[in-house]
């Protein structure tokens, strides 16, 4: 599997839902071991990755509804070893507040609907066009609040972690490690 090339899959899909819902995505600057390619099941990827890349562009539009022009980069970082592959996903989106971090991995919490701004929420207009998208505010950006916990029980299950790095009025940085499946090094089962 090229990790790149999946990745690069999910920055797209998480651009266009943004813009769909902010009107801009932010950047997104990959780096670090972009050439890595090693044997790996792709399909918790596709869980997991538009996921953390959907929250890192949220956290930095929602954040950046000012001067959505300068808004910062989100950063993609990957890591590989002989062990595991690790992904850094940072963001300058203000940080998990205090109140919520302990939340995050917990299923049904959702910050959907906490950002009242009409620039996102369209004011009244928007949330009837929006109405059929609903959970508890949510659609296809944001809102249920399985995504964190579900990425977290699928990295755990492979024998990986999900860890959050937050920095209040700063930015989170998420890490996604997980072992490679080449037989070298005792991994997961199925």
């Amino acid at each position: 599997m090229q990790l790149r090339k999946v990745i690069d899959n999910w920055i797209d899909f998480g651009k266009r839902l943004c813009d769909h819902k902010y009107g801009y995505a932010p950047n997104v600057k990959l780096k670090g071991h972009v050439n890595a390619t090693f044997p790996y099941i792709q399909s918790p990827l596709d869980y997991i990755l538009p996921e953390l890349i959907k929250n890192a562009m949220r956290a930095t539009a929602e954040s950046n509804l000012d001067n959505p022009m300068n808004a910062p980069d989100v950063s993609i970082t990957i890591a590989n070893n002989d062990t595991d592959f690790i992904i850094k996903i940072g963001d300058r989106g203000g940080g998990i507040p205090h109140q919520n971090f302990g939340k995050v991995f917990q299923y049904h919490f959702t910050t959907s609907g906490s950002c009242t701004d009409e620039r996102v929420t369209r004011g009244l207009f928007g949330e009837m066009m929006n109405a059929d998208q609903q959970g508890p505010g949510g659609g296809p950006m944001h809102g249920f609040g399985f995504g964190l916990p579900t990425s977290k029980a699928y990295a755990e299950y492979l024998g990986g972690t999900l860890t959050l790095q937050s920095m209040q009025g700063m930015g989170t940085d998420v890490y996604l490690r997980l072992r490679h499946i080449d037989g070298k090094v005792e991994s997961f089962r199925i």
